[in-house]
Order: C-alpha cells, then structure tokens, then sequence
C-alpha cells in the first residue's frame, strides 16, 4: 500500500517592517504621511494655542476641537463612497492640495488682521474635511499593497512615524508658536501638504486602484449609484456583529476620551502652570509613548488575542486619566502622558489591522469613513461640552469622573461584547 505524503502545516510569517519598507507603492505611501503628519502637528499647537490667544475661554477652546471633530461625522461617510469610486491615488492628491488651500487660508486671514473666532472655526472645518478624504484613502490602499501577513507591521509602521513627528511636531510646535507667532508654522503644514501630493503621484494608479470584485449587493461597484454604495456600507456595518459592537464601544470610550483631549490646553495653563510650550511637550510625551507602544505592537503576533489586547489598552488609559486627575506637578503629568500614549497605540494599532483584515477590499473605503463617523459621532459633543463640566466642576475633577467611566465601561464591555473581545484575523 503506498503510503499518504505527509502535509507540511505552513506557519504564517511574522509581521516584518524590512519587508514592508521595500515595497516601493508602500514606502512612498508612507513618505507622504511621514511629512505630511509633521505639519499636522506643529499646526495642532498653533491652532489650539491660538484660540486661548484669541479668547482666553475654556469653552471656545472645546468648541474648536469640535470643529476639528466634526467633518470625520458630516463629511467622512460621503467622502467613503468616493474613496470606493475613483482611483484612491488621485483622490489622496486633489486632498492634500485643498488641505494646503484651507492652511494658506488660515495663515494669510492672521497675518492681515481679520482671522477672528468664527472665521477660524470655519476654516478649521474646511481643512479636516480634506482630512476624511486622505486617512481613509490611506488605510484603504495599505491592504492592497501589503500582504496580510504585514498588515500589523505596516499600520505599526505608521503609528510610529506618526508619533515621532508629534513628540518633534508637539515640542517644536509649542517653541515655535511662543519665538515667532502662528503664521510660521501652519504655512509649513500647508507646504507639506503639497509635497504630500507631489510624493503620491510617483506611485502607480494601478496600485491605487478599486479591486476589482462584485459588491455584497451582487452589482458591479462601478455601476452602482451613490446612494447605493453609501447604503450599502452602512448595511454592511449593520450585518456584523462585530462592527456593531465596536460601535457602541468607540462612541462611548470617544466621549470621555475626547473630552479629556480637549481640555489639555487649558490643563496645561492652570492647573501645571505652564505655556504654549509645556502644552507641546505635554502632547510630545503622550506622542513618545505611542512610539513604544507601536513598536511593541508591531513586534509581537497579537493575531490570536487582538481583542482582548484593545480592552486592555482602554482600562489603562482609564486608570492613568485618573491618575492625571490628581496631578499638579509638571514632570508627573508628563510621565502619565506618556503611559497614556503607550496604551493608546496598544488600543488603535489593533483597531486598524482588525478593520483592514475582516473588512472587503472593495467596501474598506465606505465601511471605514462611516464606521469611523459612527465611532467619532459623540468626539464633536464631547468637545464643545468639556469646557462647561470643567467650569462646574473642575479640570482635576472631569478628569476623575471621564477617566473612571472609561474604565467602567471598558470592563462591563469587555463581559458582555463576547465578538469583540475573540476578534481574531
């Protein structure tokens, strides 16, 4: 009798950043974000500073991050469809030069003397509109020229560079923002978007292009209209478990966490007692534990417990924000910040590779800009309402109640969202 061969069982590889940063498509991906992020940042300091200049108000300062919130809810679905649509390249470039626009905008109003409030929220809104058309572009086009194998390793390549240029873009920012003003700063931001623009255009629009498959509605995703593709991402959230889960989740962990976000700048000014400068650094070091935490992240093959990985990195944040509650000291808070940021990769990182791997290539555009609306729909109330609970309250007390709610929720979650904490990919 002739003997069976024996089947070798193929192990998967492990994630490698050498074999991600050699793809050319990928690697000038990654060149454009890297510059790109490096004005965001720098502009993030001058921005916010730049309303407690303007205003002197806690309030208004909530109510800018909530402009800057806003479009990921208003624009970002709708922005979906067209990622689905047309060439994703194409799409990346004509945003990034509408974002270098509304950037010059900002810069010329302030320099010739008419940049007030409300002219500034607009112009807020009007840059991060084009945001929601380049980060989903971006995630979408990362599966396409990765393997999946790679998807942790690339996403963790990008929150790395992503939060070296915060602790640079937060600490320079700040530095920035006190020797010259805000005009310096956030014409760079707009510079970098152009070079953005300029280093996407080298990569092939056929990398870039929508895969070529038939949409869950069994018509071809060319043909379809816009309502159709915009329903039927929706319909496919409402169809995963999974997803929905991760709904409820994100909108009620975004609430305490943007809450606490936004009252950084006024934190930093009251009740640390420092300036635009220790409000840089106090983002630089959040940043700095990003690094580590995306480094570790990327490392390890976290394929089979993700899920339980995400909760973890959530209760943490809760338990630290606590912990900020209670500071006055300067490099304390700075040392909390920076476990703050470490477990927020050990949150984020895992998002996106899970998103990216379970979601289809030809839906991740729509699928990922509505569910990010959805997850984000209470980041704008957030925002416009933590200056007024830090006025009745305290800033050290919001922090308190929002950092405890955030480890209650995340603990009654994890038991009874079962999908979400055995997500595997």
């Amino acid at each position: 009798m002739e003997s069976q061969p024996v089947l070798e069982k193929v192990r998967p590889e492990k994630p490698s950043y050498r074999r991600v940063l050699s793809n050319r498509s990928f690697s000038l991906l990654w060149i454009g974000q890297l510059v790109s992020q490096s004005g965001d940042f720098i502009f993030d300091v001058a921005a916010l500073w730049l309303v407690l200049q303007l205003t002197g108000d806690t309030l208004k300062v909530g109510v800018a991050v909530a402009f800057v919130l806003l479009p990921a809810v208003v624009v970002g679905p709708f922005a979906g469809v067209y990622i689905d649509r047309f060439n994703r390249r194409d799409i990346m470039i004509a945003a990034n030069i509408f974002q270098a626009g509304a950037a010059i905008g900002i810069a010329v109003s302030y320099s010739i003397g008419v940049l007030n409030f409300p002219v500034l929220l607009i112009l807020l809104f009007v840059l991060n509109a084009g945001a929601q058309f380049v980060r989903p572009a971006v995630t979408a086009v990362v599966p396409s020229v990765t393997g999946k194998e790679d998807l942790a390793a690339a996403n963790g390549l990008f929150s790395l560079t992503s939060s070296i240029n915060q602790v640079a873009g937060y600490g320079i920012g700040g530095v920035i923002v006190l020797l010259f003003g805000p005009t310096l700063p956030i014409l760079y931001d707009a510079l970098t978007f152009v070079f953005a623009a300029l280093v996407i255009s080298m990569i092939a629009r056929s990398r870039c292009a929508i895969p070529n498959t038939f949409s869950t509605l069994g018509s071809p995703l060319a043909a379809s209209s816009f309502k159709q593709k915009f329903l039927e991402g929706l319909k496919y959230i409402r169809g995963s478990r999974f997803l929905l889960e991760l709904v409820v989740v994100g909108v009620l962990l975004n609430f305490f966490g943007t809450g606490v976000f936004a009252l950084l700048a006024p934190y930093s000014r009251d009740v640390i007692h420092g300036n635009a400068g220790t409000y840089g650094i106090l983002l630089a070091m959040f940043s700095l534990g990003i690094i580590l935490g995306s480094i570790f992240v990327g490392k390890i093959d976290s394929r089979k417990y993700v899920g339980k990985l995400l909760f973890l990195g959530v209760i943490a944040v809760g338990g630290l924000t606590v912990a900020l509650a209670f500071t006055t000291v300067a490099w304390l808070a700075l040392g909390i910040a920076f476990g703050v940021g470490f477990f927020n990769a050990i949150v984020n990182i895992p998002l996106s590779v899970l998103i990216q791997a379970k979601i289809p290539g030809e839906l991740l555009g729509r699928v990922a800009t509505s569910l990010g609306a959805l997850i984000t729909l209470s980041q704008p109330i957030s925002a416009a309402t933590a200056g007024g609970v830090a006025g009745s309250l305290s800033i050290g007390e919001t922090f308190l109640t929002y950092g405890f709610f955030m480890v209650l929720v995340s603990a009654a979650t994890y038991f009874l969202f079962g999908e979400l904490r055995n997500a595997t990919y």
